[in-house]
């Protein structure tokens, strides 16, 4: 993930301290300087609990960079409730921040659920970090994702039908981004997250330097969405710019209607794939044919019956290695 050596001293402290700044640097000028009124207070559904508390904190700790990093004259008070990755709990929690008057809601890092109905209801923005979007969602909903809410399950499904592969699109992936494939699939599909290498470079300077550990993907989503949240909030206390794409160090927002990067999802292989029939066997030929990754900065334009669907195979040769958390610049 582009770790870098740490260099200890007044030196390394100098360069520590200077990457702060370049930081909220970046923010101010790329995405302006949010200009959020005293007692902005800012509510947040986190998967803490359950599946992994270790990423359910390094969200928390990603939000945490974005409001310190903020170049305005107030911080925002973040208000934390605790999800599980449950529907119900999350829905719950909405409820509960919209009774507490928060300015703005994020969630959805896990399951979206009814929160961003619930919030938006209420009159408030709502921020979702999950990686599949509604396709038509309520005024006041912004959405990091870019697959479609049950995208993955139907080129699941159609991969199961002509490979005869046993293919899984509902895996732990879809929250830690760690594509592994364990019995009984051949096969698993799962979320690639855009990055903004710019803004992941200052934000990874600034988060090692504070807290000594990596800047994991899950502390990314949660700076992203807190990076999404204060821009909309500015927005919505000043005037204009309401039609600019909000930056983020996961890349800018979608729009609402733009659909679903090439790159968008990994079709990730076991090492060894069971004995298929004659048809079967032509169809995973095919399928490695058009959907290998085209190299970074390449024209390469994959044609074919799969060349339409928002996925990758990757893992299959050299060239095209699996996208794990340590794969990020």
């Amino acid at each position: 993930m582009g770790r870098r050596q740490r260099q200890h001293g007044p030196v390394g402290r100098a360069r520590a301290w200077l990457a702060i700044g370049m930081v909220a640097v970046g923010a101010a000028g790329a995405a302006g300087a949010v200009q959020a009124a005293p007692g902005l207070t800012i509510g947040a559904i986190v998967p803490r609990s359950w599946p992994n508390a270790a990423d359910g904190e390094d969200i928390v700790a990603g939000m945490q960079l974005a409001i310190k990093t903020w170049p305005g004259s107030v911080a925002p008070r973040l208000v934390i409730h605790d999800s599980g990755c449950r529907a119900e709990r999350a829905d719950a929690a909405a409820r509960e921040l919209v009774a507490a008057k928060v300015d703005v809601v994020l969630g959805s890092w896990c399951v979206i659920g009814q929160a961003p109905r619930i919030v938006a209801e209420a009159g408030l923005p709502y921020v979702s970090a999950h990686p599949e979007r509604l396709q038509r969602p309520p005024a006041g909903v912004l959405q990091l994702g870019r697959i479609e809410v049950y995208q993955a399950e139907q080129v699941a499904a159609r991969l199961r039908q002509e490979t005869g592969l046993r293919v899984s699109a509902r895996t732990a992936c879809w929250m830690d981004f760690r594509p592994v494939v364990r019995e009984p699939y051949d096969a698993v599909l799962c979320p690639v997250v855009g990055i903004d290498a710019g803004r992941w470079q200052q934000a990874e300077a600034t988060f090692t330097a504070a807290h000594r550990r990596p800047f994991t993907w899950a502390v990314a989503r949660g700076y992203a969405a807190m990076e999404a949240a204060l821009a909309q909030t500015r927005r919505l206390r000043t005037t204009g710019r309401a039609n600019e794409p909000l930056p983020t160090v996961l890349g800018p927002l979608p729009a609402a209607d733009a659909p679903a990067p090439r790159d968008a999802l990994q079709l990730v292989l076991a090492p060894r794939l069971p004995k298929l029939a004659a048809r079967e066997a032509a169809a995973v030929q095919q399928l490695l044919q058009t959907k290998a990754c085209c190299a970074p900065g390449s024209a390469c334009a994959p044609t074919g019956p799969w060349a339409e669907l928002p996925f990758e195979v990757r893992g299959a040769s050299a060239a095209c290695p699996v996208r794990t958390p340590g794969a990020a610049p």
